[in-house]
């Protein structure tokens, strides 16, 4: 039997996926490797009792000269949480979507899970049907064209076959492949990208049963197919769409497309649309109350669902957040940090993850965190260095 097609019919159909017991963490692959599973545990153990500061591509991106990382120059430490995307991997390139070499990105997770971080991946890959990238990333039919059945899915299971290979490549000291937590198809409640199947504010062709089944199916090609046994897999849903009128309105938004809790680990949430907006446009005390309502339901869905939850991406916290805090040095502390902390179910939010010190971000919300000589820098040295948050250097042994 080929690879393709041992990729199960439940992967299609979704019967089951939520007929497990709530409340007790399980996690989605019952065979995890030793330090993936010591992870899992460990991310469950101090769940509420500290949440971590994370950053993309945390040394590819630096502004301050004397140091490989901004959060390094600003803090004194590192991240206790590293991103990394694989985007273009798919196609067999050597260098991802930010032209960074894949050999380079092996190096630094392998760098930061010695140092005791977590590592988190995301995976920005063209569309299977044209090959483009952003601003060209849909096409109709894209879902359907790679699940079981489709036109492309001998061609996407290659591309999974590609990421599987990269994902065990990076190996600790004792060749096993190190914990990642892989966050695949991020931001499905947009439109723009092909995986997208919308929300209640916009939809696209793909459907939200569509969108459950291609997780389904990569859940089960990477850990039953090619027997991938590192990995926790995030949900991580966009907050721009999620319609903000009611209880129930943001949660179904939220689970739109929902794969179910046996496929699950972490429940995310991708904020920009909370932390940096027009002052014109919103004011920052509605943002702060809506973004304190998201937190506070993620968190509580982790709980109740025996799930862990992420900030998975947010803005950079700028002079809209500082508003809030009536102080244009504070919008890390005054703004994001006093909603992480306001109760419990939001304290249950594990990492925080700014993107990416791109310079082509300078000046947007899409920057990550300060550089020496930012307005922000000792602020958010404040925020890294509060009783709640960690660094690298700061948490408790995950691995163990």
């Amino acid at each position: 039997m080929n690879a393709q097609s041992q990729v199960s019919n439940h992967a299609v159909n979704g019967e089951g996926v939520d007929t497990l017991a709530k409340h007790a963490p399980i996690p989605v692959d019952p065979d995890l490797s030793p330090r993936a599973r010591a992870l899992f545990d460990a991310l469950h153990r101090h769940s509420g009792e500290f949440a971590m500061v994370g950053h993309q591509d945390e040394t590819f991106c630096v502004h301050d000269d004397g140091h490989d990382s901004d959060v390094l120059a600003v803090t004194d430490d590192y991240p206790a949480v590293w991103g990394f995307d694989l985007g273009r991997i798919e196609l067999g390139w050597n260098r991802n979507i930010d032209r960074i070499p894949f050999v380079d990105i092996r190096q630094q997770m392998r760098r930061a899970y010695d140092m005791g971080a977590v590592v988190t991946v995301s995976w920005h890959s063209v569309n299977p049907i044209t090959e483009r990238g952003y601003g060209e990333n849909m096409a109709l039919g894209s879902v359907t064209a790679v699940l079981p059945g489709g036109r492309s899915h001998d061609k996407y299971c290659e591309w999974l076959d590609r990421v599987a290979d990269f994902l065990v490549s990076v190996t600790d000291e004792d060749g096993m492949p190190i914990p990642v937590v892989f966050r695949p198809y991020h931001e499905h409640t947009g439109t723009w990208f092909w995986w997208c199947p919308g929300s209640s504010m916009e939809t696209t062709d793909t459907s939200s049963d569509d969108y459950a089944a291609l997780w389904r199916m990569t859940v089960e090609y990477l850990r039953d197919v090619r027997g991938l046994h590192n990995l926790l897999y995030a949900y991580s849903p966009d907050r721009s769409r999620i319609d903000m009128s009611s209880t129930a309105s943001r949660e179904h938004d939220y689970l739109f497309g929902y794969p179910g809790d046996a496929y699950v680990d972490v429940l995310g949430l991708d904020d920009y649309w909370d932390i940096d907006q027009d002052l014109a446009v919103t004011s920052p005390a509605d943002r702060h109350r809506d973004l304190t309502t998201m937190l506070t339901m993620v968190g509580g869905m982790s709980r109740e669902r025996g799930k862990l939850a992420a900030a998975t991406e947010i803005g950079s916290p700028r002079e809209f957040a500082a508003a809030f805090a009536d102080d244009s040095s504070r919008p890390w502390t005054g703004y994001l940090l006093s909603a992480a902390t306001c109760n419990e179910d939001a304290r249950r939010v594990l990492w925080y993850l700014p993107w990416r010190n791109s310079e082509e971000a300078v000046g947007t919300g899409a920057y990550g965190t300060p550089a020496v000589g930012s307005p922000y820098a000792a602020d958010f040295r404040d925020f890294a260095r509060d009783g709640f948050m960690r660094l690298a250097g700061e948490v408790p042994p995950m691995y163990e």
